[in-house]
């Protein structure tokens, strides 16, 4: 009988083009679209190998292949992706894929791929029946392997039961494909639900392990807010914790290549992602940080650079940026009553930058994934390669940032924010020292 194929992939076109081809060369083919379809379809066909995207909605290629593995340890399971690296590569070989292609697929090297790990599977299955012949009078008196079960999950400290509002997370799982800002590099964001009190949390797509979303965990502010726990790094997430934050997500996976795509250098995409997955509330409550009293880093003054929070019936942020004319000084004050107004207001903003700071940032191994679609570039106080969106975009993108840092504090907040002259540093000073006072 011919041998059977399964291709687990989300695209549409990779599914048919590859089919035809396998079918072309006598294979049998099936498809499905998700981990969670291609277990499924796994179990009643027993193919013969298995093409495995590593990006997909719910649970991702690479979870998807330990499960196959476990139904079927000899499997021939050969990975893909278009926005993979050697790291990932190397991560799906070592857990058991027989091989790695990547995207945009050589059809020769897929028929050679499977044809050679069709092979390799017969002989080992051969080697097999031969030893059970020969050790069939073998009794074996050893006990099964005992797997150990992994748990754990990040709990909130509910004290707190004024200022509450609902746990939320999404609906569906959902991918996202983009270029890195700082590291250049191809990547992908693969989102999908967590339970109540999980959390937000960042995954790397090769590396176990995961790191909350808090600050706590704060690695570094250096024209990017990242976040470091055990080996593991996400890079650039402001912005897409700023969304998080204007629709109240509060338990999510977020799972990455290390850094966060940047589209645009803007929050619209993020916007519509979430809005495509779809947000569910929760049945659990989670506590809100009041601001009681006005805190200050910075000397407050007309020219000065400082950043302040105080009371205040909601959130809201005011911040000023003082650049030397034609740019000269913006203001702008968001109050942030709904995700429409984010959407509306803050989410166009796009990231900007100084041609003088490429070159900084090209000397400190940054920015490789700057084009002149995903950032606003400035030199001697004028526009390079775009018009604004707003007339005070700049200081816009500014509040972006400030909400997504803020959100580092794992919950909503009441206060105002004023800031002026700051960046991602000062918004982690003023997160520590709430939450130290809080």
């Amino acid at each position: 009988m011919p041998e059977k194929i399964l291709i687990i992939d989300d695209e549409k076109n990779i599914q048919v083009s590859l089919a035809s081809v396998l079918e072309d060369e006598g294979y049998l083919v099936y498809l499905a679209s998700s981990g969670e379809e291609g277990i499924e379809k796994f179990k009643n066909l027993k193919p013969d190998a298995v093409f495995l995207d590593i990006w997909l909605p719910g649970i991702d290629g690479l979870e998807t292949m330990v499960q196959l593995l476990e139904m079927d340890p000899l499997q021939i399971i050969i990975m893909m992706s278009g926005h993979g690296n050697i790291t990932t590569a190397v991560k799906a070989v070592r857990d058991g894929a027989y091989d790695f292609l990547e995207k945009p697929l050589s059809l020769d090297k897929v028929i050679f791929v499977l044809s050679r790990g069709l092979s390799y599977r017969n002989l080992v299955e051969e080697n097999q029946r031969l030893k059970k012949i020969l050790k069939q009078e073998i009794v074996d008196n050893g006990k099964p392997e005992q797997k150990e079960e992994k748990t754990g999950s990040f709990i909130y400290d509910i004290k707190d039961e004024k200022n509450t509002q609902k746990q939320k997370t999404i609906k569906e799982s959902l991918i996202f494909y983009g270029i890195g800002l700082h590291s250049g590099e191809k990547t992908g964001m693969s989102i999908k639900p967590l339970g109540p009190g999980k959390g937000i949390r960042f995954e790397n797509i090769s590396e176990e392990g995961y790191i909350p979303a808090r600050v706590e965990y704060l690695d570094t502010t250096n024209y990017a807010t990242s976040i470091k726990k055990d080996g593991l790094i996400a890079n650039t997430i402001e912005h897409f914790m700023a969304t998080l934050h204007a629709f109240g997500i509060t338990n999510l996976s977020i799972k990455i290549s290390k850094e966060v795509p940047i589209d645009d250098g803007s929050a619209v995409k993020f916007c519509k992602i979430i809005r495509k997955s779809g947000i569910v509330d929760q049945d659990e409550i989670i506590p809100g940080i009041k601001i009681s009293k006005t805190h200050t880093i910075g000397i407050e003054g007309e020219n000065e650079k400082y950043i302040k929070v105080e009371p205040y019936d909601g959130f809201a942020v005011n911040y000023t940026l003082i650049y030397p004319e034609p740019l000269g000084k913006m203001n702008f004050e968001f109050i942030m009553n709904s995700p429409e107004d984010f959407e509306r207001e803050i989410a166009p903003a796009r990231t900007y930058g100084f041609v003088d700071d490429f070159h900084k940032l090209a000397d400190m191994g940054l920015a490789e994934g700057g084009r002149m679609n995903n950032f606003i570039l400035i030199d001697n106080g004028k526009i390079l390669n775009t018009e604004l969106r707003f007339p005070e975009e700049l200081a816009r993108h500014k509040i972006l940032d400030i909400i997504g840092d803020f959100y580092l504090l794992g919950r909503p907040i009441k206060g105002k924010i004023t800031a002026q002259k700051t960046g991602h540093f000062d918004n982690a000073r003023m997160v520590n020292l709430i939450k130290e006072n809080y």
